[in-house]
């Protein structure tokens, strides 16, 4: 049996979903194939960036759906660092404690970071993809061909028979261990054991219990049962992350002892419903390339995060939304040379975002060095008692948990996003914020992304974010854009480029709503501002109508088939 795409996506995880649901939306007939039967049943990755968020905002999935399945925002409150869940608290990091900051990073977004399970999600997606793409469950990839027109997939389903599938090109979203990957011969460079786990995943409401200390994270500090919490849903969805030797080999997970460790850490006699256990090992990896011609790589399968700042998935997100734009004005008669540019920009971003979870979790050590009242290198009970005693060491021990606001405010790599490649004109830098890991300011700078402000269109308020329309670039000017370039834009649309124009004026159709429009972007410039939302180039409006034609072929190339 064969089945014919444009695009075969290897793996159904969150980052092949929303891959598919951007095909789909592109005009690219993509098929999906997943070895496993289902979606994930067990969560995992919970936080959901705000640039994730835009991104599904772009395909037309409303963040009101997703945070709708989410906890509340009081239950994410903090982070505790805690002797036992239900005991203790020795440290806490509360993230309304500065409303100012808050309020600025409300103002950068239409879309705020929200928390929702990985299981929950893919839920969302595959819901918002369900006329779209098809996902072929228990449909196992087992290697490939090449041909003259790209390649021929083999496919084995769960009745032992084989299946083809001929695509143009292979998106590989099938996770950290790859087949893909090492079908194409890349390895991985950095760590591949900083630290194993076993996740017991179980059911408890502890809602009552918790009343007043609400938490996203809880780090038990009792050394015979550290590890840490996950809060997916604090009235039923939770993990028990323990921390294993790193050095033992695996064996099969002695589910009794876990459970007394779990009941330990817990710290209280309550009803919970074990529903899982699993081990699994921390790395910190960035695969050796990208794309080898017409495979290409994302999420897990091209970086490993350790889960200390909620990266991976939201990577894995923007990954996607910088590939398939390319993918589908390639497959639409553009130069393939354009599809190089997906590892130039992406790699650097993910080895960045890499670094920084690898040092969020190393820093989390200065909190037991604190901790540690009596010197020993080893942390005890009677640590915790004195150090809750003395004010002045209680203040150090806050002050380290305070340390660790990277961990949990990404900001600035998030949404400072600054791409370099042949499809970016750059002619500056952008402003570098104190805390670039944290802090983000927006910028009209080639690379960046679209800044973020509140329009009036109509009777909409809209944002600037909204103007864009997936698998399209958008000329963007902020006085009357004129008959010159105006004609320019038609005329480029008819000769196949996939563009637009839109004019921010005080009294044109799409008006500023408040004065931020005018505090970061400029009257005098042009921007031409790519699929995936970044700026790709900027002209001036004196000759923006001239240099169009050649500033697009610079980027992206020409057509070279109809």
């Amino acid at each position: 049996m064969t089945m014919q795409c444009d695009v075969l996506i290897v793996g159904a995880g969150p980052v092949g979903l929303v891959s598919a649901s951007m095909f789909e939306r592109l005009g690219v007939n993509a098929i999906v194939v997943e070895r496993r039967p289902g979606l994930h049943t067990a969560p995992q990755a919970h936080v959901i960036s705000t640039r994730s968020l835009e991104i599904c905002r772009a395909i037309g999935l409303d963040d009101g759906i997703i945070r709708q399945r989410g906890p509340s925002p009081i239950d994410l409150a903090s982070v505790r660092w805690v002797d036992h869940l239900l005991g203790r608290d020795l440290g806490v990091f509360l993230f309304m404690e500065n409303p100012e900051r808050i309020m600025q990073m409300m103002s950068q977004t239409p879309t705020p970071t929200c928390q929702l399970s990985q299981d929950q999600f893919e839920d969302v997606l595959a819901d918002h993809l369900a006329d779209g793409a098809p996902v072929l469950f228990e449909h196992n990839w087992t290697g490939f061909s090449e041909t003259a027109d790209g390649y021929v997939s083999r496919i084995q389903k769960a009745d032992g028979t084989m299946l083809d599938i001929e695509s143009r090109f292979i998106v590989a979203a099938d996770g950290a261990g790859s087949p893909v990957r090492a079908a194409i011969g890349f390895d991985m460079e950095g760590p591949d054991q900083i630290q194993s786990y076993v996740n017991v995943h179980f059911h408890a409401n502890m809602r009552e219990e918790l009343k007043g200390r609400e938490g996203a994270l809880y780090w038990i500090m009792d050394p015979e049962c550290e590890g840490c919490f996950i809060a997916h849903n604090i009235e039923g969805n939770w993990i028990y992350m323990k921390t294993l030797d790193p050095d033992s080999p695996r064996v099969d997970i002695d589910e009794a002892h876990y459970e007394r460790l779990l009941r330990m850490a817990i710290g209280a006699d309550i009803d919970i419903d074990i529903q899982s256990m699993s081990a699994w090992t921390m790395t910190a990896q960035v695969a050796t390339g990208y794309q080898k011609d017409g495979v290409f790589l994302v999420g897990d399968s091209a970086h490993r995060f350790p889960p200390t700042g909620g990266l991976g998935m939201n990577t894995g997100f923007q990954d996607a939304f910088n590939l398939t734009w390319k993918i589908a004005m390639v497959l639409n008669g553009f130069d393939p040379k354009l599809l190089d540019t997906y590892e130039t920009e992406r790699r650097p971003s993910a080895a960045a975002n890499c670094k920084q979870s690898h040092e969020n979790f190393n820093k989390m050590t200065t909190v037991n060095d604190a901790l540690d009242y009596d010197g020993d290198g080893v942390l005890s009970m009677s640590d915790f008692d004195q150090v809750l005693a003395d004010p002045e060491r209680k203040a150090r021990v806050q002050s380290e948990v305070i340390y660790q606001s990277e961990h949990f405010s990404g900001g600035g790599l998030d949404l400072g996003v600054c791409y370099e490649s042949s499809a970016i004109l750059s002619d500056g830098l952008p402003p570098v914020p104190e805390n670039p890991i944290s802090q983000y300011i927006p910028s009209t700078v080639p690379g960046v992304r679209l800044p973020h402000c509140w329009l009036q269109k109509g009777d909409a308020r809209v944002s600037t974010l909204d103007l864009l329309s997936l698998g399209r670039f958008m000329v963007l000017t902020f006085v009357d854009a004129g008959d010159a370039l105006e004609s320019r834009v038609r005329a480029l649309s008819d000769q196949g480029y996939p563009i637009d124009l839109a004019s921010i004026t005080a009294e044109g159709d799409i008006r500023p709503a408040d004065g931020q429009v005018g505090e970061i972007f400029s009257n005098d410039e042009v921007l031409i501002v790519r699929p995936d939302g970044h700026i790709g180039a900027r002209l001036s409006v004196a000759d923006a109508a001239d240099k169009l034609e050649a500033t697009l072929a610079l980027m992206v190339g020409e057509r070279v088939a109809a």
